[in-house]
């Protein structure tokens, strides 16, 4: 090979290198990558979702699996869940629901609608828990899995955060990364809005470390989440694993709570008439 042949080979090669490794999420500290997640996600403002939840408790075994789409800047969202075989806990194979930060509105089958009066219940997490008596562990999975909440799990990475390889999700290539994610330290990291849903999501989640999978785009944008769940500390032991997908990223959200004249309180239905 002649001199400029080879100086033209080692331009190529460099230029390959600096392609890969651009395209690539890697290439940095694990922890680093995963820690900087959430605000390179958040900065696409929107995305859809995919939400998978599989549980298993006391012999009943199942999966709600939902689509939706969020403001994640907003933390608002709406989702569409098929509730497989805990429907007929609810009388219904879906349900339809809009999250709002912490708190949940989800739309009633009519049979259920019919003893609320009203069509939408509101479930305000923060205070359902700290209502005497009431576990809301199940409950709570849906607050862990909104995705501007999921998102700020990312900043506990722990020290443990390392590569696995290269894969594609939805057709996006990522990076797939494993480790433990602390959901204390995020706390300790995001801002004071967002604190209380960190914090409830330990509550539901019944620990503060979970072991995790993330796959993260090109970009630094987080593509997939992936954790088990296992709580012994609310009665029989349940287990299970939550996986959330986001894509679709810039896309278009117009969602907005319901009105206030067709919602009916579910912490204050619980709580029963004053003075009872």
């Amino acid at each position: 090979m002649t001199d400029a042949g080879r100086r033209a080979a080692a331009v190529v090669a460099v230029l390959a290198l600096g392609l890969l490794g651009a395209c690539r999420a890697g290439g940095d500290d694990p922890v680093d990558v995963v820690r900087a997640a959430p605000q390179k996600t958040l900065d696409a403002g929107s995305a859809r979702a995919a939400i998978t939840i599989s549980l298993a408790s006391a012999g009943a075994t199942g999966a709600v699996t939902g689509e939706g789409v969020f403001d994640l800047r907003a933390g608002r969202g709406s989702l569409n869940l098929d509730l497989g075989a805990f429907g007929a806990t609810f009388g219904a194979s879906t349900l339809d629901a809009v999250l709002d930060r912490n708190t949940i509105f989800v739309q009633l089958p009519p049979q259920l609608a019919t003893v609320a009066g009203r069509p939408w219940v509101r479930i305000d997490l923060a205070a359902l828990s700290q209502q005497a008596g009431l576990d809301i562990g199940s409950l709570g999975q849906l607050q862990s899995v909104d995705p501007s909440v999921a998102l700020r799990f990312l900043e506990g990475a722990a020290s443990d955060m390392r590569e696995v390889g290269e894969e594609r999700v939805r057709g996006a290539q990522t990076t797939h990364y494993r480790g433990t994610i602390d959901l204390r330290r995020a706390a300790s990291e995001v801002d004071a809005g967002t604190r209380p849903a960190v914090e409830q999501a330990i509550e539901s989640l019944g620990t503060s470390t979970i072991p995790a999978d993330l796959w993260i785009d090109g970009e630094g944008r987080l593509r997939k989440l992936a954790f088990d769940i296992v709580r012994t500390d609310a009665g029989p032991q349940t287990a299970g694993r939550v996986e959330l997908e986001l894509y679709d990223f810039g896309t278009a959200v117009d969602v907005r709570p319901p009105p206030a004249d067709q919602v009916t309180d579910l912490t204050a239905l619980l709580a029963g008439p004053p003075g009872r």
